[in-house]
């Protein structure tokens, strides 16, 4: 084979891994199914485009009571101050956001979703645990502010704790058990645990019998209907709740999940940029899944930019961070890609999503700063580390077929360096020296034809 025709081959082949699936890591983020407060306050802050709470009323159902009595003049100026909060804060100027919600408590003390917007600003700077004392200071304010339990809920989720975020959510239903809110926030959470759509499903439709307008609830129905397969009643439903609160992202976001199960792209794709679109800028669940599509259709560089708003919007979501990761692995910026996974492994330093992409990444793409043997050993202890996390292994798992071929290109490597080392070099000229000549033209390189005259 001449040179360029093995060259020819080398890059199809690099291209060819390229187009490596990674089988892990690219996965949908869970769409958030959480409240927002009552349609007088946030989307999620304003800020990160979450969903609003169902009805557009406090606690995602009807009151009890009767009428709401008429508002004083310290909750119209609080609500108007948290009215401004959320408008500033969607154009960026957080520090004035995080004014204006204080001065929203200030007049009404009772405001629950001024606190709460704090912390959505802070979760998106990525300050944490300040989103955290922000949230729970909600709760000081109202224990029943089902929003502020799904925030804390989330922020474990992402991070890995789905028991902790169970047992918080459990606990704030404890107090107030009546609550229909506090319901629906544990029964999202109950979906994240497999086997239990029936509960769900028997405990939803009886908080629908009290509250026919909680969207809440009809997206925990949704979600319940589409876990057993039963996609168009998921989007029958979510139609129905869209018409409730058709500002609603997570609507959207369940919606492209059920018509993708359908096999209905161009629906799931459309109902994701409308997500992202409301005001706000959506979802990082939203962005993130539109990311997937994005990526799916070879559009990597357009998968990445959802990738890092969905970060903007939850720098905790570790999907998202793995996503981005192999977006940048199309894109052939394997040294950023690197990078990407590692801030993964900072998040989580036990995800075996993370050092499965790590592996493929080294087996795969030419990272300048490393010699391809030692790459090829380095994608080897990846995978072996990834065993070790991924807990009991799949029979489509190709981890084992992938360090078998890294091995068998570690031996080819070895033979080239010991091919290179057993070749003696040819002896360089005299300095001053011209080099020989018998005359005649100089050949074309090997694999090439001359350029015709």
């Amino acid at each position: 084979m001449t040179r360029s025709r093995k060259r020819r081959a080398e890059n199809e082949g690099r291209a060819r891994r390229a187009r490596r699936p990674a089988r892990r890591g690219l996965r949908s983020a869970r769409p958030t199914a959480r409240g927002g407060p009552d349609r007088g306050a946030s989307q999620r802050g304003g800020c990160s485009g979450e969903r609003r709470r169902g009805g557009g009323r406090r606690g995602g159902g009807r009151s009890r009571r009767g009428r709401a009595a008429p508002a004083h003049p310290a909750q119209i100026e609080g609500r108007a101050k948290l009215a401004e909060g959320r408008r500033v804060a969607t154009r960026g100027d957080f520090p004035k956001a995080i004014e204006l919600y204080a001065a929203a408590l200030d007049a009404d003390p009772t405001l629950a979703e001024a606190p709460y917007n704090q912390g959505v600003v802070a979760e998106r700077q990525g300050d944490l645990a300040e989103a955290r004392r922000r949230y729970e200071r909600a709760l000081e304010v109202n224990p029943e502010f089902e929003p502020a339990v799904s925030a804390i809920a989330d922020l474990l989720v992402r991070s890995g704790k789905l028991s902790d975020a169970m047992a918080f959510a459990r606990s704030a239903l404890g107090r107030k058990p009546q609550s229909l809110s506090l319901r629906n926030a544990v029964n999202r959470l109950r979906l994240m645990t497999p086997g239990q759509s029936d509960g769900v499903i028997q405990d939803t439709k009886t908080i629908l019998r009290e509250d026919e307008k909680n969207v809440a609830a009809m997206i925990n129905l949704a979600a319940a209907y589409h876990q057993q397969g039963k996609y168009e009643l998921s989007v029958a439903i979510l139609e129905n709740a869209k018409a409730l609160d058709p500002q609603n992202p997570e609507i959207l976001t369940r919606a492209a999940h059920a018509h993708e199960a359908l096999g209905e792209g161009i629906k799931a794709r459309l109902a994701l940029e409308e997500a992202v679109g409301l005001p706000g800028g959506g979802s990082a669940e939203a962005h993130n899944n539109l990311g997937l599509i994005y990526h799916a259709a070879g559009d990597y560089e357009g998968a990445g930019e959802h990738f890092r708003k969905a970060l903007e919007r939850a720098p905790e979501l570790l999907a998202a961070q793995i996503n981005l990761g192999n977006a940048l692995r199309g894109q052939q910026r394997y040294t950023d890609a690197v990078k990407a996974f590692l801030r993964t492994l900072k998040m989580q330093p036990d995800s075996p999503d993370a050092y499965f992409n790590l592996g493929i990444l080294y087996l795969d793409g030419d990272i300048p700063e490393i010699e391809p043997k030692k790459r090829l050993e380095k994608a080897v202890t990846y995978f072996e580390r990834y065993k070790q996390l991924r807990g009991q292994a799949r029979n489509d798992d190709p981890v084992d077929t992938y360090i078998g071929e890294a091995r068998k290109r570690i031996e080819v490597e070895e033979k080239r360096a010991e091919q290179a080392r057993r070749t003696p070099k040819a002896p360089e000229p005299p300095e001053g020296a011209a080099p020989a000549s018998d005359g005649a033209a100089p050949a074309a390189p090997e694999g090439e034809e001359e350029e015709e005259q």
